[in-house]
């Protein structure tokens, strides 16, 4: 019975964590315009973000911000994002599924 409790529980948690990294962050609406509602973006000049690995998105966005890339409409956008909400843009487009 104890280790039906504790499976339960763990389950619990897991679909918790995995519910809360597909809630849209506030900072993705910012990124529609290009990226697709989902991060699937439509126009070949503007990447997928949908389904890539949450450390490369994390890292391509703080490269951004910090002014390891240069680009006239992400550096902008990136500037102002914190650690976390890059975390959350990240966690949330890997979490979408690519089309």
């Amino acid at each position: 019975m104890k280790k039906l409790l504790v499976a339960a529980m763990t389950t619990g948690l897991l679909m918790s964590a995995s519910a809360h990294a597909m809630e849209e962050p506030a900072k993705a609406k910012t990124c529609v315009g290009c990226h697709g509602a989902d991060g699937n973006s439509m126009v070949p000049n503007f990447p997928k973000l949908a389904g890539q690995h949450a450390s490369y998105l994390e890292k391509q966005l703080k490269d951004f911000r910090d002014g390891f890339r240069k680009d006239a409409t992400m550096v902008p956008f990136a500037k102002g994002l914190s650690d976390q909400e890059i975390k959350d843009l990240a966690a949330y487009y890997a979490a979408q599924t690519a089309k």
